[in-house]
């Protein structure tokens, strides 16, 4: 396992910053900087609705099968190989975005199971899939009362990334 990772990860949404760390030969630590983006078009009074919101994740990693690529001759260099995970993150609440949405706090946690490889000397894929739990924290001022709501949800979440090792 490498000792410490820098990269960057995007296809779709979000670009991702990251750094992956050794803390013992199968586990690490991923620590990353998201950038989300959120865009709709209402078409009822044609208004556009658009945000990019950073948030902040943490992600031990434990890699299940390096020594299983190792015998086989596979690689795992910039630590190529499969791995179950807890993605946590959060969004604090601030944010770019248009006038008329908007994005409230919020943090998740979900287990994970993933791959990544590594192509070429510089290049990765990666991709996992979960499912967990949300939760967001909405404050609302009306009639100058302030009100405090938190809403639950289950999160499904799903990576799929093209990235570049520094």
């Amino acid at each position: 396992m490498e000792k410490s990772v820098w990269g960057v990860q995007t296809l779709f949404l979000p670009l991702t910053i990251y750094n992956e760390s050794r803390l013992t030969n199968k586990i690490a630590l991923r620590s990353e900087l998201s950038w989300g983006f959120f865009w709709s078009q209402n078409f009822l009074n044609d208004s556009p609705q658009w945000g990019i919101v950073p948030y902040f994740c943490l992600e031990p990693r434990y890699y299940y099968n390096f020594n299983r690529r190792l015998q086989k001759g596979k690689r795992i260099d910039g630590n190529s190989g499969n791995y179950i995970s807890v993605y946590n993150g959060f969004q604090p609440g601030f944010r770019i975005k248009s006038e008329n949405i908007d994005f409230n706090p919020f943090i998740f946690i979900v287990p994970m199971y993933g791959l990544r490889r590594h192509i070429g000397k510089h290049f990765n894929f990666e991709t996992a899939i979960g499912i967990g739990y949300g939760l967001e924290f909405e404050t609302i001022t009306y009639a100058n009362k302030t009100y405090h709501n938190t809403y639950s949800s289950i999160l499904p979440n799903f990576r799929l990334a093209i990235g570049y090792i520094f």
